[in-house]
């Protein structure tokens, strides 16, 4: 029984390596180009055991003061994969809901950056100002956990290769020389990271930034792999029951082999008396 138990806290204190899903990708396109520099923000929260959390906030910055009164911003969004299933959107700046739709068969089927366009849905969306931001939840879970370890997958965020037609409007990829920045947010403290892919620049700083995603491909997503403090202590502590258990196991068996030779011995010297008899 010892044994049995023993043997059940160990598996409860060292389960397997956790493992991630493909998390999909987040696409930005225009229907038409902008004149000033656009910057990508993408922002993820790192909460365990929750629905994926996020942020998604294009800034187009105007050349000059007067094209920053008179600027509006539009811009198209693929999800793609994981990422889009139970997906609810809000559109911060606006007072609608953005509502995304399959992406409708087309020319471009497939593209080395968002993949089949079959696994995308599509919205459109634009504010009167020189942003867009919306927020998101998906069904996806980001963080994955075993225990004391846990792994995130992020989705990647970039931009398709060339022009297309979607749903029955012209979409462009972002200017050359925009910019994106991907972070993790609302991160457990207790966390300890043990490897990242990309490599995160920054010691204890989870974010990315690129110069240029439509002229340098940005990654298909985001993983990141750590250990849990709290739940570290709590694993050494059934390591820990479960090694006094072994030993308890151990003393019960020496007692009951002690016991059985007693008996054998008590036996013998029985039938020998027995036979003197």
């Amino acid at each position: 029984m010892f044994t049995a138990a023993s043997i059940g806290l160990v598996v409860v204190a060292l389960p397997a390596s956790p493992t991630a899903p493909d998390p999909g990708r987040i696409g930005v396109v225009m229907p038409q180009y902008p004149d000033g520099t656009v910057q990508v923000h993408a922002s993820f929260s790192g909460v365990l055991d929750s629905k994926a959390h996020f942020k998604l906030i294009v800034s187009v910055l105007p050349s000059s003061e007067a094209e920053a009164e008179a600027s509006q911003t539009s811009v198209g969004v693929f999800f793609c994969g994981a990422i889009r299933e139970g997906l609810v959107l809000e559109q911060v700046n606006t007072s609608e809901t953005p509502t995304t739709a399959p992406v409708e068969p087309d020319v471009l089927e497939f593209d080395t950056r968002l993949g089949y366009r079959t696994e995308c849905d599509f919205v459109r969306v634009s504010s009167d100002t020189w942003q867009v931001a919306l927020y998101g939840t998906s069904d996806l879970a980001l963080a994955t956990t075993a225990g004391e370890r846990v792994v995130y997958a992020l989705p990647g965020v970039t931009t398709s290769t060339i022009e297309e037609n979607v749903n029955g409007e012209l979409m462009r990829p972002v200017l050359h020389d925009t910019t994106l920045q991907v972070e993790m947010t609302e991160v457990s403290s207790d966390l300890t990271v043990t490897a990242s892919a990309p490599q995160i620049p920054a010691a204890g700083v989870l974010a990315w930034s690129f110069a240029d995603i439509r002229g340098v491909n940005a990654p298909s997503e985001y993983r990141v792999s750590g250990t849990l403090a709290d739940r570290e202590n709590s694993s050494q502590a059934f390591l820990f029951m479960a090694g006094a258990l072994i030993g308890l196991a151990g003393a019960a068996l020496l007692w009951a082999i002690e016991g059985i030779v007693e008996v054998v011995i008590a036996r013998r010297r029985t039938r020998a008396a027995a036979a003197r008899a």
